[in-house]
């Protein structure tokens, strides 16, 4: 019982990111972290999921099939969505970092990054880059 308790009251917390392998990992990181994890490849799936709205954070890879994850951020505050973002690429430039931050990313993590740089970004400790 007191399991179900503790995800229930657990942040809930969207991810997209395409790559398979990435996405498993980082999810079985953020549920042992203690997050509830709502996981996707596509960001239309994502958008799709009426439980997207209720996530009090995402993580979200840059470059995703169909769209990007600056887009995709636009989208979900058009919706009303105003959690904690993260932002996660392999195409990381100053360019692409102030465009994040202008779209109300919180953090962007050039990949690969640290499993702790993730953690701290969420929880809001400042990632030095």
């Amino acid at each position: 019982m007191d399991s179900i308790a503790r995800r229930t009251s657990a942040p809930r917390l969207l991810l997209v990111e395409g790559n398979d392998t990435l996405r498993r990992g980082l999810q079985l990181l953020l549920t042992g972290q203690g997050y509830q994890v709502q996981a996707f490849s596509r960001a239309a799936r994502a958008l799709a999921d009426p439980l997207a709205l209720t996530a009090s954070h995402l993580v979200i890879d840059y470059i995703l099939p169909e769209t990007d994850g600056v887009e995709t951020l636009g989208l979900l505050q058009l919706y009303g969505w105003s959690g904690r973002a993260v932002l996660i690429t392999a195409s990381y430039s100053q360019n692409l970092r102030r465009a994040a931050f202008r779209a109300g990313f919180a953090a962007i993590l050039p990949k690969p990054f640290p499993d702790a740089n993730l953690i701290e970004a969420l929880h809001g400790v400042p990632v030095v880059k």
